[in-house]
């Protein structure tokens, strides 16, 4: 299997899964819509805030991932059903100085005939054995809901029985916009922030470089599948 197979694999995979993702807040709960809601929320903060830990070099110093985050409302309150599953989210990375490296991502898609599109930006400052990240992102849901967050994190690299080890902390700061509501007992807006601990592995399987990357906090889990190139 070479590496375009896997990327259709993970572009159809996506497709179909995207079809689960719901942004209709109107399901939640009006007593409970924060508690409700708050899970989709996070979900897509830290999903856009994932970044891949690329081994960018002055001989390969540019980068693009393919990633699929799947997260679980430990909770059990959301109005969706776990897991939250987000689609296809592509990001291109490209080292900048011997340290800094610039990362955009997007994805585009379609949800009950609607667009939504997720964005972001941010850089890494990045050593042999650990990295520092900044991103900032956003998602556009037409309906119902905007979402803004700031996403921080420090990640360490060991090797263990020659595999190698992610281990880090992280930090995202989210805003959700609640809109098309004329209830006054739906907040307007969602405003919150959650750490968690970040662990890992990279694998490379029939030739293809993997990150496997979990996301763990009291509330919230993702699970990250990325594939990865290195290029130039």
């Amino acid at each position: 299997m070479d590496f375009r197979s896997i990327i259709f694999i993970l572009i159809c995979f996506s497709r179909l899964n995207s079809q689960w993702l719901s942004f209709d807040l109107s399901e939640a709960d009006v007593v409970t819509f924060k508690k409700q809601v708050e899970p989709t929320i996070i979900s897509v903060a830290i999903s856009g805030g994932q970044s891949t830990m690329l081994n960018l070099t002055q001989n390969q110093r540019f980068g693009i991932t393919f990633s699929i985050p799947m997260g679980w409302d430990l909770s059990l309150s959301s109005y969706e059903s776990n897991p939250l599953l987000n689609p296809l989210m592509l990001e291109g990375q490209v080292l900048v100085t011997e340290n800094l490296v610039l990362i955009g991502k997007m994805n585009i898609f379609s949800n009950s005939k609607e667009t939504i599109n997720a964005a972001g930006y941010g850089c890494n400052f990045i050593s042999d054995s650990w990295a520092t990240n900044i991103s900032m992102g956003w998602l556009e849901g037409p309906t119902h809901l905007r979402v803004r967050y700031v996403d921080s994190s420090i990640i360490g690299k060991r090797t263990l029985a020659k595999v190698p080890i992610l281990l880090g902390v992280g930090y995202n700061n989210y805003r959700g916009s609640i809109k098309g509501f004329d209830n006054i007992d739906i907040p307007k807006s969602i405003d919150n922030s959650i750490s968690y601990l970040i662990t890992g592995t990279e694998l490379i399987i029939e030739g293809v470089n993997v990150e496997l990357q979990v996301r763990l906090n009291s509330k919230f889990f993702q699970f990250n599948f990325t594939i990865f190139h290195l290029f130039f």
